[in-house]
């Protein structure tokens, strides 16, 4: 038996607003601020209660139809608490305690568990990701039932102490006589149990059959035995036809499905190919066709008259140079998605790719428009940032200033075999086995895959022709947030971790490149000194000239390493390996040959390869 709270009311910190539901549930409004508690009062009948229920529901005027709070819907109960009183005023309450918990879903990557929500840990509760969007409840079981004499008042404060505004949007607060039974009943039998046994049909009483007879203990058993011989039955003697022309006659009819039931098409709500409303209509090319087929669908998306395909692939393009679009939101041009912050500019762009212009490109050219931009005075600003512009547009929408990015994944690893001078730049072919660090292969699915290092200078190929292992992707990929190449990715993730740093010191890519470097600065032919050595490795590097106390701490990197390797001439040999350079010159040492002379500028071409603004567009 579940009963909700009588007459209750509730409140909250700040200016939190509480509007009382038909259904008694609360939708909260107002203030969001990073932590809230919630406090409800109301009246409890004089009868037994063992659990308290918390209903986290959803509403269209949450984010995400919540039922939190937070931009995509989630909330963080941390605690609930409870007590009762006699009185009104609550000047003796009795604080009631609780010994369970359960909840139809709990996040698990923690986990946020509905048990957390009673324990005394204030840093952990009961989340619901990624289960947002949808209906939710938590029970919470008492230590000892609540059995009050008379009708006495209850409250129950909600604290959700998590921060960053997870808190909760709409929720409803009721006393039950027990717990909820754990009968897990998939959505299709709970469909069908939902309808009237005398209006079930033949179908969905075989489907509650079968059912019902694979989870009763008379049945299953007999159920599994079949299941075991129907996989031994052999193979019937059956080819299937792979349709690869589009049907000229007898086309397939396609209807509206009443309630999304695929056993009842609607025969008045015929679909047929066609557009969206808001672009130029799909029509056949020829007058005569009923229907549109595939060729007229590819036609109409690259129609002058069909603004959607040039607006999102001008976007696209100047996400890539800019690190934002002109349209934020790439993956939804529609009216739920972000407006373009220059709308006149995305049309024009749009329309000089299409060839439309009157700049002469040529049309549906990618070259031609990322000329286009990249030769503008708005993408040739300088990215420095100005404090002045900070108030005023501190998201750079005004284009005031260039963005500053970090490379893709890819590109990581080309710009360091690139100023090393090992980048080979042949394009097309085959994948390619760069080196990958010991243990990474055989973490791949059953531990049979190989990783067979490309010799011939295939290993040193650009990023985008590296071999990608589903089961066991290569790290540096990985680690600079390369997306899965077995899914589609609209925008990539953009993360900071130390990982990426220890991996540009130390992964054997990098530790090669950054030898090949040091060879290619000591055997400059035009340069004699290794002040001057440093200065031009810096720039080539950051593509600058260093200032004064830059080069001061070069010139200290490599003195200290230097010294160092010089006591330590095992560890010298080691890091040189294969890359010593003889003849070199030096005006620090007069023995210009020594191990710890090339160790000392492996390490300070490591150091300047692993630099931030080195895998930064600046």
């Amino acid at each position: 038996v579940r009963e909700s709270l009588l007459e209750a009311q509730a409140s909250g910190d700040g200016s939190i607003n509480f509007e009382l539901q038909p259904d008694g549930s609360f939708l909260v409004s107002g203030e969001n601020p990073e932590t809230a508690i919630y406090s409800v009062v109301g009246r409890i009948p004089a009868r037994e209660f063992k659990t308290i229920r918390l209903d986290a529901l959803t509403d269209k005027s949450l984010p995400a139809k919540g039922p939190g709070r937070v931009a995509h819907g989630n909330f963080v109960l941390s605690d609930l608490a409870a007590e009762v009183s006699e009185t009104e005023d609550f000047a003796h309450p009795i604080r009631l305690k609780f010994d369970s918990a359960k909840a139809d879903h709990e996040q698990a990557d923690r986990p946020w568990l509905a048990k957390h929500a009673i324990d005394e840990d204030k840093k952990s509760g009961w989340a619901i990701g990624a289960q947002y969007g949808k209906v939710h409840w938590a029970e919470f079981s008492l230590s000892e039932p609540l059995h009050p004499s008379k009708a006495s008042f209850i409250r129950i404060r909600l604290s959700q102490q998590y921060g960053k505004q997870h808190t909760l949007g709409r929720f409803k607060l009721s006393l039950q006589s027990g717990m909820e039974p754990e009968l897990k009943i998939p959505e299709s039998i709970a469909k069908v149990l939902a309808i009237a046994a005398e209006e079930r049909d033949e179908n969905q009483r075989k489907e509650l059959l079968e059912h019902f007879s694979r989870i009763d203990k008379s049945t299953s058993k007999l159920i599994k035995q079949l299941d075991d011989l129907m996989k031994e039955e052999p193979a019937k003697p059956e080819l299937q036809a792979r349709v690869i022309v589009q049907r000229k006659e007898d086309q397939r009819q396609t209807f509206l499905l009443r309630r999304g039931e695929f056993l009842e098409p609607m025969a008045e709500a015929e679909v047929v190919p066609a557009g969206f409303a808001t672009l130029p209509p799909l029509t056949p090319r020829q007058p005569q066709a009923a229907l549109a087929d595939r060729l007229d669908l590819a036609q109409w998306l690259v129609s002058p008259d069909n603004p959607l395909t040039p607006r999102v692939t001008v976007n696209h393009v100047w996400r890539i140079l800019f690190g934002t679009g002109i349209v934020k939101t790439a993956n939804d041009f529609g009216i739920r998605g972000d407006p373009p912050t220059h709308p006149e500019l995305l049309d024009w762009l749009a329309t000089e790719f299409i060839g439309a212009g009157d700049t002469g490109n040529q049309a549906w050219s990618r070259k031609k428009l990322i000329k286009l931009i990249v030769m503008s005075a708005t993408y040739r600003q300088s990215s420095r940032h100005r404090e002045s512009l900070l108030a005023i547009d501190p998201q750079n929408q005004f284009l005031s200033r260039q963005n500053r990015l970090r490379v893709e994944a890819e590109i990581v690893g080309d710009i360091s075999l690139q100023v090393s001078g090992l980048l080979v730049r042949k394009i097309g072919g085959p994948s390619v086995f760069p080196i990958l660090p010991p243990g990474v292969a055989e973490l791949s699915y059953a531990g049979n895959f190989k990783w067979d290092v490309s010799n011939g200078g295939n290993q040193y190929r650009r990023g985008m022709y590296t071999f990608f292992k589903r089961t066991s992707p290569h790290p540096n990929l990985i680690t600079f947030d390369c997306p899965d190449a077995n899914l589609t990715c609209v925008e990539r993730n953009k993360s900071n971790t130390p990982l990426q740093a220890l991996i540009g010191l130390n992964n054997a890519s990098f530790a090669e490149a950054s030898r090949a470097f040091a060879k290619r600065i000591m055997t400059l032919p035009e340069i004699k000194d290794d002040a001057s050595r440093l200065e031009v490795a810096f720039q080539m590097c950051l593509a600058r000239k260093p200032s004064g106390g830059e080069l001061s701490e070069l010139s200290g990197l490599w003195l200290a390493a230097r010294d160092w390797y010089a006591d330590h001439p095992q560890e010298a040999e080691k890091l040189i390996g294969e890359f010593a350079v003889e003849g070199s010159t030096s005006d620090n040492t007069s023995d210009n040959t020594s191990d710890n002379n090339n160790a000392a500028w492996i390490t300070t071409a490591r150091i300047m390869i692993n630099l931030d603004e080195f895998i930064t567009r600046e």
